[in-house]
């Protein structure tokens, strides 16, 4: 991150990984912790609570801190929600010309063989679950509905990916036409020339917010709680607000970006969009996804 590296001189790692490995690797070396900072969706974050794994953010040393709303901070102050992103219906242009407007319409018979998914090991996909058990009946603490439909569904599955990266890699080698997908990994496919769009559901975008930690035990916390504070800055988050990223700023200073406004005009939109009750569904959530293992034979 540039705006990091200016202030501070240092540099830094990125490692791209589940957030449940990510947490198991943190979990299994707690006196000398991997990563410095982390960023989790809100389902592994709350359910991360219970290991002990987040240093307290030291405020003082986090001015742009103040501009964050307080539901956006963690209550005990161990971490801070960065950004979010947007779920709906992913789809190649060229080969779709009816843009879908239903979920059920993956189901159509002319979408056979042609529909990616991703590991419920995702959040994506476990969101996406969470949404049509909700849909058809269930809830986060009844899951049957979505699995009901989603064997519905399966005739149509093409190919089933580890995560929403690799579901992207399909869209790009033409091996899926139509998926559940994140906006951000749509608007970086458009920004390298694949013909794909997302379209809304008639029953509404989900919204999935992420958040940022200091790892307890860091060596590094000082320049921890830079690369915190730089994340949540009124420069870093128009530029991730803004195309190719797309992805929905929580420092409240900075205004919608014209892509984002194609998903909600304004904030307070944003806020009745769809969203998951995790505290519901972690409980259960490692039964969901052994149980989505077997039935989609990932």
């Amino acid at each position: 991150m540039s705006a990091f590296r200016r202030q501070t001189s240092a540099n830094v790692n990125l490692v791209a990984s589940l957030a449940v490995d990510t947490v198991s690797k943190i979990v299994a070396s707690k006196a000398n912790p991997p990563y410095d900072v982390i960023i989790l969706d809100e389902g592994p974050y709350l359910a991360a609570l219970q290991h002990d794994i987040f240093e307290k953010i030291p405020a003082a040393k986090m001015p742009n801190l103040k501009d964050i709303p307080a539901k956006f901070v963690d209550p005990r102050g161990l971490g801070v929600f960065c950004s979010g992103q947007i779920i709906g219906i992913a789809y190649n242009t060229d080969k779709v010309k009816n843009p879908p407007k239903n979920w059920n319409d993956l189901l159509k018979p002319e979408y056979k063989g042609r529909v990616g998914l991703a590991s419920m090991g995702s959040t994506l996909v476990s969101a996406w679950m969470a949404h049509m058990a909700k849909l058809n009946g269930g809830s986060e603490e009844n899951m049957e509905p979505g699995f009901a439909w989603l064997k519905k569904l399966m005739p149509n599955v093409g190919a089933v990916a580890a995560n929403p990266g690799a579901l992207a890699t399909l869209f790009q080698q033409g091996q899926i036409d139509i998926s559940v997908h994140y906006n951000n990994n749509v608007g970086d496919m458009q920004a390298k020339g694949v013909p794909i769009a997302l379209s809304k559901p008639d029953t509404g975008w989900i919204l999935i917010r992420s958040s940022m930690h200091i790892v307890k035990n860091s060596k590094n916390v000082d320049l921890a709680a830079a690369y915190l504070d730089a994340s949540i800055s009124p420069e870093v988050q128009a530029k991730m607000g803004d195309a190719p990223y797309v992805l929905v700023p929580t420092n409240q200073k900075v205004p919608l970006s014209k892509p984002l406004q194609y998903y909600a005009k304004d904030f307070a939109e944003l806020d009745k969009m769809n969203t998951v009750d995790w505290m519901k569904l972690n409980p259960r959530r490692s039964e969901y996804i052994d149980r989505f293992n077997r039935e989609v034979k990932v």
